[in-house]
């Protein structure tokens, strides 16, 4: 009788203890603010609570909120950041924590890095020797336009705006094509040859008399 008043007694006196081992956790709101080293928000910042498996991320203004215990590790992580880890002090008795996470920037920056159109140093000599100013081919083109007008007034051909801008735009065209490469040999061009031969049929090396010759005699 005796043996089974001392095996109730112990079951009453170790009830309490289990069931202290067997509850849950007080859960705790943790919630707060991301920031960088500029005290700037850091939006879309993933966090994992290691206790409970549970995630969230930061909204746009790098707010967060999510659920865990006193204890807890809350991870912090995002891309171009270190990764930040947050243990919920055991003390909090409050329903509510609020935390402001600073994350150190993880990027390396490195130097500026120039990048050249040329494989070899020869082609990169080569094309300073053959460099052309911008302002040279202004030029050229200026001067081949005022020599195709000269043309024109001596040949009294009809002078207009359209056969100037062809022209130029002619040369602008031969001009980008040939960029950094050895000039075009029209004598080595059969298409030149076959728009030469064309224009000494059709008279390309006639005198023409002028407009006025013809004005005077008449």
């Amino acid at each position: 009788m005796n043996r089974l008043i001392l095996i109730i007694a112990l079951i009453i006196f170790f009830i309490p203890v289990f069931s202290q081992d067997i509850t849950q956790p007080d859960y705790v709101q943790v919630h707060g603010l991301v920031f960088d080293n500029e005290s700037s928000p850091i939006k879309y910042v993933n966090i994992i609570s290691t206790g409970l498996r549970t995630g969230t991320n930061t909204d746009d203004r790098g707010i967060f909120s999510i659920i865990s215990f006193p204890g807890d590790t809350l991870i912090f992580s995002s891309i171009g950041y270190q990764p930040t880890f947050i243990r919920i002090p055991p003390g909090v008795d409050s329903p509510v924590f609020t935390i402001d996470i600073t994350m150190n920037i993880d990027t390396i920056n490195i130097g500026s890095v120039l990048v050249l159109p040329w494989k070899t140093y020869e082609e990169f000599k080569r094309a300073v020797v053959e460099y052309v100013s911008p302002k040279e081919v202004e030029m050229k083109n200026m001067e081949n336009n005022l020599a195709l007008i000269a043309r024109q007034i001596d040949e009294d051909l009809d002078i207009h705006p359209e056969a100037g801008y062809r022209y130029a735009m002619q040369q602008e065209a031969e001009r980008v094509m040939t960029s950094h490469q050895t000039p075009v040999n029209n004598l080595f061009n059969p298409f030149a040859w076959a728009k030469f031969i064309d224009g000494l049929k059709n008279g390309l090396l006639k005198n023409k008399k002028s407009k006025k010759k013809k004005d005077k005699n008449n």
